[in-house]
């Protein structure tokens, strides 16, 4: 504990010199004033989260596509061979299932919108 407390006064005086201290000042001014901050990094960042967000939309429409049929195929095949291990409720859950995710976040992405936000 008393290494703590030190280590504590060490970074607390480090912090209160008047250097860092201006530092610090000038790095937040420059990082939150309009007209000193050049937003011009942030842009590809924005375009790979677009892109990302787009990615994860097919793969997840893709998922959910193969797996209604992998349980509609394999619904068919309990029924051709008479055990019945899946039936018509376990592939009407399953896309229950998947239009629950959906919706949410459907309903999710309208919230936002309603507040003021843009999805895009």
């Amino acid at each position: 504990m008393k290494a703590l407390k030190i280590q504590l006064d060490i970074l607390t005086n480090k912090l209160a010199q008047p250097a860092v201290y201006y530092a610090f000042m000038f790095a937040m001014f420059s990082m939150l004033s309009p007209v000193s901050a050049e937003a011009a990094w942030y842009d590809p960042i924005v375009t790979f989260a677009k892109d990302f967000k787009t990615m994860i939309i097919i793969v997840g429409g893709i998922a959910a596509v193969a797996s209604m049929v992998y349980i509609g195929v394999c619904w068919i095949i309990s029924r051709m061979s008479g055990d019945m291990k899946v039936t018509a409720m376990d592939y009407f859950n399953h896309a229950a299932v998947i239009g629950a995710v959906g919706g949410g976040v459907a309903l999710a992405t309208w919230a936002y919108s309603v507040w003021g936000g843009s999805v895009s």
